[in-house]
């Protein structure tokens, strides 16, 4: 077996074992990021700032708005527009997000979930 075929069956079977892993509990999630069209939005479960979590969304769009959504289903949204962006501290923590690009009130399109 060559070194590259051992370091890619090295990674298959650490996968394999991380994803035979069950979680019990929600995981205390590193920040996520979503990059969708001229914009970027964020949300990170440990913001180290006594929050619960944190957002964060930047454009050079007329508008993006970060939608999330927590664990029990309720969930809130960010709006910004071009510049230096906006950010909010939020209490529980973030199941997932999603990223809105507006060039009118009526022409807009958003990206898929993330978690």
């Amino acid at each position: 077996m060559t070194l590259s075929r051992l370091g890619s069956a090295a990674a298959v079977a650490m996968m394999v074992t991380v994803a035979g892993t069950v979680l019990t509990t929600q995981p205390a999630a590193a920040a996520s990021t979503v990059n969708y069209k001229h914009s970027q939005a964020q949300f990170d479960n440990n913001p180290g700032n006594g929050a619960a979590a944190w957002v964060w969304v930047w454009t050079s769009a007329d508008k993006a708005e970060l939608r999330w959504q927590y664990y029990d289903g309720s969930g809130g949204t960010l709006d910004t527009g071009p510049g230096p962006g906006s950010t909010a501290s939020l209490s529980k923590d973030v199941w997932r997000i999603s990223l809105c690009e507006y060039w009118s009130e009526w022409d807009y399109s958003c990206s898929d979930w993330k978690s």
